[in-house]
């Protein structure tokens, strides 16, 4: 009986502990919340714009100088668009006066673009595979993919403003490089496929599933995200195309008619003179990497095109 007592006795004794201790949790919380809570002793400001853009421009300059002071790989955008001396330029941790954006809206476009994604990925179930992580080391390539369907149909998710989803649905082309950033996804799965599932070679999303990937179907699945672009100046101009783009695709019975969906036939054309394209870029690349140097201005991979929103621009002798 006494130890019966003694067993009471003690899980009385934790009981009481645990309730002084949640009771000094209560404590600490409430503290915590009176320590937060906001000493208005003066006239609050409504929100300012100008403000905000500065705010914006600080963010986009730190995330943009983070990315340059870790990033060591090609990407897919890289092979597709961008020019062979910013990717050096990047690769080498080149330190520049500013990584801010020249252009503010370009942190709201990724914002957008980001959030496409989500909307498609985060409600379909009609892929097999998602974020596939393609990491490479023998060629310096790392990249994510968005979709696999299979192991024939690659499918990547972009976003676009008004002007280019007008173009896009007219032409029923996807854009130039989004199509080689697709082509790039191709080449690097079907001739790296060892190399990007090999457990070893950490990577932050899913690796491959599948032994093999025959891709003959490229999808481009396109969401329209704003109506602003640089070369439409009137507002009522953006609010016409967004209008006629309705009409085009009968949105009275597609209520998304900001998305459309293009498909390419591998089949229906050779691949070969693209895949050369990403063979050369890779390997030119990868050359000037190993010898730690730049390439010189009349490499074919300069893309003068983008000098006005590369970071590398004021330290660049070529411009």
């Amino acid at each position: 009986m006494s130890e019966f007592n003694s067993v009471v006795s003690l899980i009385n004794g934790k009981a009481d502990e645990n309730n002084i201790t949640a009771s000094k949790a209560s404590n600490v919380q409430e503290s915590v919340q009176v320590e937060n809570k906001p000493v208005i002793n003066e006239r609050a400001k409504p929100f300012d714009v100008a403000v905000f853009s500065n705010e914006v421009a600080q963010k986009a300059e730190n995330k943009n100088r983070v990315y340059a002071e870790v990033a060591s790989n090609i990407n897919a955008y890289d092979i597709a668009e961008n020019c062979s001396r910013q990717i050096c330029y990047k690769i080498f941790g080149t330190p520049v006066r500013s990584f801010g954006d020249k252009w503010l809206p370009l942190s709201f476009r990724a914002t957008l673009g980001s959030a496409c994604h989500d909307f498609i990925q985060g409600v379909t179930d009609q892929f097999s595979e998602t974020e596939v992580s393609l990491k490479i080391p023998s060629i310096r390539f790392s990249g994510r993919l968005d979709n696999l369907n299979g192991f024939n149909v690659l499918a990547e998710i972009k976003s676009c403003t008004y002007k280019d989803y007008q173009k896009i649905i007219k032409d029923q082309r996807p854009r130039t490089a989004d199509f080689y950033q697709v082509m790039a996804y191709k080449y690097v799965l079907e001739n790296y496929l060892d190399e990007a599932k090999d457990t070893s070679i950490k990577t932050r999303s899913n690796k491959p599933a599948l032994d093999h990937y025959d891709i003959d179907t490229l999808q481009f699945l396109y969401l329209a995200h704003d109506i602003t672009a640089s070369d439409i100046d009137d507002f009522s101009m953006a609010i016409k195309i967004v209008d006629a783009i309705k009409k085009q695709l009968n949105s009275k019975t597609n209520p998304f008619y900001f998305i459309t969906s293009l498909v390419l036939d591998t089949n229906c054309f050779d691949v070969e003179p693209y895949y050369d394209f990403i063979r050369r870029k890779i390997e030119q690349l990868n050359g000037f990497l190993d010898s730690n140097t730049l390439p010189p201005g009349d490499n074919e991979f300069i893309n003068r095109k983008k000098c006005y929103f590369c970071h590398y621009y004021s330290i660049c002798d070529i411009k």
